[in-house]
C-alpha cells in the first residue's frame, strides 16, 4: 500500500512537471544553456582561425611555436567539429519540436513525459559539453599570447638578420640566393632556395654544383635541405656539409 502511495505521488509529480513545461513552452534553462554554450563554442572557434590566420604572416622556425601551432590548429579542427554536431543536434530539436507542435494534445503530454524524464536521467545539460567549452575557451585565451611570440619573432627578426649573418635575413624574407661563376674551365653554381612549411617552419633547399669542363671526373653536384632559424650560420652550415663530400670525391677522382 505505501509503495502504491510513493508510486503515485511520484507519477503525480512527473505529471505535474510535464505539465509544467507544456504550459511555459518548454525549459528555457535548458535552452539558454545550450545557446550560451553555442556561442562560447562560436566565439572560442571564431578566436583560434583568427590567431592562426594572422600567424602566417610571420615565418615561424622556433620547434617549440611549430608544436604549438600544431596544438592550436588542432584545437581548431576539434571545436569545428563540436560546433558542426551541436548544430546537427540543435535542427533535429527544432524538427521535433515543430513536427510535435502539429501534433494532437495526448502526443504532447507524452513526448513532454519522454523529455523529462530522460532529462532527469542523464542530469540535464551535458556536463561533458560543458566542459568541453571551457576546454576550447583556455585554449583560445592561450593563443593571443602565441600570437605575441610570433609577432615578437617576426618583428625582431630584420634586426638580427644584421648580425652573424647577412644572407639569413634575406633567405627568411623569401628571397632566392644565386651565385654563378665561370673560372678557367670550371662553373661554379650555388643556389638556396626558401620554402615555408606549415608542420616544419622555413627550410632553404640548397644545391653546389661544379661543372669541369676539361676533366669531366672532377665535376659533382651536391643538394641539401636546410632548416633554417635566425641564428643560422648559411654559410658555415654549407661548407660543413660539403666539405666532406667535396674532400671524398676529388679523393677518389685523383686516386
Amino acid at each position: 500500500m505505501a509503495a502504491e502511495m510513493i508510486s503515485s505521488a511520484v507519477v503525480g509529480e512527473t505529471l505535474n512537471r510535464v505539465v509544467s513545461r507544456l504550459v511555459s513552452g518548454g525549459s528555457h534553462n535548458d535552452d539558454g544553456m545550450r545557446g550560451n554554450s553555442m556561442e562560447r563554442l562560436e566565439m572560442a572557434h571564431s578566436r583560434m582561425e583568427a590567431v592562426l590566420d594572422l600567424s602566417t604572416r610571420w615565418p615561424v622556425t622556433d620547434v617549440s611555436l611549430l608544436r604549438w601551432r600544431r596544438r592550436l590548429k588542432r584545437a581548431t579542427e576539434e571545436c569545428d567539429g563540436a560546433l558542426r554536431r551541436r548544430r546537427r543536434k540543435q535542427r533535429a530539436v527544432e524538427d521535433e519540436a515543430a513536427a510535435v507542435s502539429r501534433s494532437s494534445f495526448p502526443r504532447r503530454v507524452a513526448h513532454a513525459a519522454r523529455s523529462y524524464v530522460v532529462s532527469a536521467l542523464i542530469g540535464g545539460y551535458d556536463s561533458s559539453s560543458s566542459s568541453d567549452v571551457r576546454r576550447f575557451e583556455r585554449v583560445a585565451d592561450g593563443a593571443s599570447e602565441f600570437l605575441k611570440l610570433v609577432e615578437l619573432g617576426g618583428t625582431t627578426r630584420p634586426r638580427l638578420a644584421f648580425f652573424d649573418d647577412p644572407l639569413i635575413g634575406r633567405i627568411m624574407a623569401g628571397e632566392t640566393l644565386r651565385y654563378l661563376a665561370l673560372r678557367g674551365s670550371r662553373l661554379y653554381y650555388v643556389g638556396a632556395r626558401p620554402m615555408s612549411f606549415e608542420e616544419r617552419g622555413v627550410e632553404a633547399m640548397v644545391g653546389f654544383v661544379v661543372q669541369d669542363f676539361e676533366a669531366p671526373s672532377r665535376s659533382f653536384s651536391v643538394g641539401l635541405m636546410m632548416r633554417l632559424s635566425e641564428s643560422t650560420d648559411v654559410l658555415g652550415t654549407m661548407i660543413d656539409c660539403m666539405q666532406s663530400v667535396v674532400t671524398s670525391h676529388f679523393r677518389s677522382a685523383i686516386l
